[in-house]
């Protein structure tokens, strides 16, 4: 009688045991699927640019559905030593190249934007041409690899047959958005300018001939020649009112 009692004892305890076993399977189960979906649905974070990389794209500016230009171009980035060249090649309209003042023989000839800590250069180097456009005061300074952060989140696009990743930041004279990929090659970079008539500038990069090897220091040198400011330096625009255009 006592041997089938304790029987049955142990038999109850090694159920309870199984079935303790069995919750806690599930539970660990189920908390590992809602870890993964939470984290599934979880945005992915803005992220931040390599200290260092140079890039070519195609370039392209509209209003509304008009096409105003369409080049090819490349960025020099250099956040290390504050140096940066953007190249705005033949074709280009680029709204800091244009309307400097300068006595040019064809305004859409290739111009670079040569950046260090405090300055901001135009330079049309087939004719010689170079200004001092603006400076820190009037934001004309490299980019933070950080400028992202805050970013709203804007999903996925395909660009050019890939799927990109997209984020949002409001800027000074901008709305400006940032597209890579998983694996962190950038696919485009674009601005829509906040004030009439509301350009859209589009730059669409060839991940193909994504470095993120040094650059030479030579890339960035300012000529010579570039010691007068522009007869019409660059201003930002003013600051957008509340149901302005």
């Amino acid at each position: 009688m006592c041997f089938v009692v304790s029987l049955q004892s142990c038999i109850c305890k090694m159920s309870c045991f199984m079935l303790t076993n069995v919750n806690i399977t599930l539970l660990t189960w189920f908390l590992g699927v809602y870890v993964a979906q939470a984290v599934r649905l979880a945005p992915p974070q803005p992220p931040a640019w390599p200290a260092t990389f140079s890039v070519d794209f195609h370039e392209e500016q509209h209003i509304s559905f008009l096409p105003v230009s369409s080049n090819v171009g490349a960025w020099h980035y250099d956040f290390g030593n504050k140096i940066a060249r953007f190249d705005h090649l033949q074709g280009q309209r680029d709204n800091f190249c244009h309307g400097r003042g300068l006595k040019l023989k064809d305004t859409l000839g290739d111009c670079h934007l040569l950046f260090n800590s405090t300055d901001m250069y135009v330079h049309y180097p087939r004719e010689r041409q170079c200004c001092w456009a603006c400076g820190a005061v009037e934001g004309c300074t490299v980019l933070k690899p950080t400028w992202l952060a805050g970013a709203k989140y804007l999903g996925q696009e395909t660009i050019n047959g890939t799927f990109c990743h997209g984020w949002e930041v409001q800027g000074a004279a901008a709305v400006d958005r940032w597209y890579q990929t998983e694996d962190g090659l950038p696919c485009r970079y674009s601005e829509r300018i906040i004030y009439w008539p509301h350009s859209v500038h589009n730059f669409t990069f060839n991940r193909s001939t994504y470095k993120l090897d040094p650059i030479p220091a030579s890339v960035f040198d300012v000529p010579d020649y570039c010691n007068v400011i522009c007869p019409k330096p660059w201003r930002p625009p003013p600051p957008v009112m509340e149901g302005g255009q």
